[in-house]
């Protein structure tokens, strides 16, 4: 079933050099190595974002494990004390905290009580990487990404499910398949009913990190707000659900890298008021902006959020 933890690591080096995503995927595959074969394609596990350094040589990691049938090769709950290597980092876990543990069939069919989000601010923890084609074929950066784009995509062939990616293709690929048609029909029509905005003051911008052998990642940082115009309940359901795997899952492309982190925050939610729902605004706390200027190793590079026409595919 899908699992979240949270790592507290201790670096015993004395000297490394910065914690490259690399590196952190390089240690990923060896507790959770997928067959030759499988190797391309979308992994069982994300990596939301790197270890996050917290002082004292103390690092702050979280992991993601998707797959709702197949449990980890390793569970990280049992590598405390058991010395890693991510890169020159000499790294001994002291604590894992599962923070997440439910399977596709209660995130699908759960009710969600009284409480069902409508407007939800995004924002990236680490650079997020979204492509899109143009006239010729090559691949650029998307950095004013739709909803669909956001919450991945469903590979079909031959009228069956041969992949897929982000928080939709997840559930494609690992809840089970009586579950997951309906439900990912229901996100089809739901889709169509989001809009995105920008968030004062957090622009999208596009930044570059930089990688091991002068190797670039283009990938974008800031904030979207989406919101559920029209549509009932059921609608706003399938919002809430998709905003709680997006976190999980991760958006775009090399999550398993770390790429693609976000954080979300609700903003307005429905109350079921004498059988009647009404909406109240609420504004959720502030986090403290990490977004003002670029962390190491990226160069941010203005780019125009230029508004598009809403498109996309769910299922290609």
């Amino acid at each position: 079933m899908p699992r979240r933890w949270t790592v507290i690591l201790r670096d015993l080096a004395d000297t490394a050099r910065p914690i490259r995503p690399e590196d952190c995927h390089g240690l990923l595959n060896r507790w959770w190595p997928q067959p030759p074969e499988e190797h391309a394609s979308a992994k069982r596990w994300a990596m939301n974002g790197w270890p996050a350094p917290l002082g004292d040589r103390l690092y702050h990691w979280t992991l993601t494990w998707l797959d709702d049938a197949v449990a980890p090769p390793v569970d990280p709950e049992g590598t405390v004390g058991r010395i890693q290597r991510i890169g020159d980092h000499i790294l001994e876990p002291l604590s894992v905290t599962r923070t997440f543990d439910h399977d596709y069939a209660t995130l699908l069919t759960r009710a969600r009580g009284p409480a069902t989000v409508r407007t939800a601010e995004l924002r990236s923890r680490t650079p997020v990487v979204t492509t899109t084609r143009d006239t010729t074929g090559e691949r650029i950066p998307h950095v004013w990404p739709g909803p669909r784009r956001i919450f991945g995509a469903v590979h079909r062939s031959g009228g069956g499910i041969v992949g897929g990616s982000g928080a939709v293709g997840a559930v494609a690929r690992f809840a089970p398949p009586a579950l997951s048609g309906p439900w990912l029909e229901s996100v089809f029509e739901g889709l169509d009913l989001v809009r995105r905005s920008p968030v004062p003051d957090e622009e999208v911008r596009l930044v570059e990190h930089h990688q091991a052998e002068g190797r670039t990642v283009l990938g974008w940082r800031g904030a979207l707000r989406l919101e559920v115009v029209g549509g009932d309940r059921r609608h706003a359901e399938v919002f809430t659900t998709l905003l709680e795997l997006v976190e999980l899952s991760g958006i775009g492309k090399y999550t398993a890298q770390g790429f693609g982190s976000v954080l979300v925050d609700t903003v307005t939610w429905e109350r079921a008021v004498v059988g009647e729902a009404v909406q109240r605004p609420r504004r959720a706390p502030r986090r403290p902006s990490a977004l003002s200027g670029p962390p190491g190793g990226e160069a941010p590079v203005r780019a125009v959020a230029e508004l598009e026409e809403f498109g996309g595919v769910l299922f290609d």
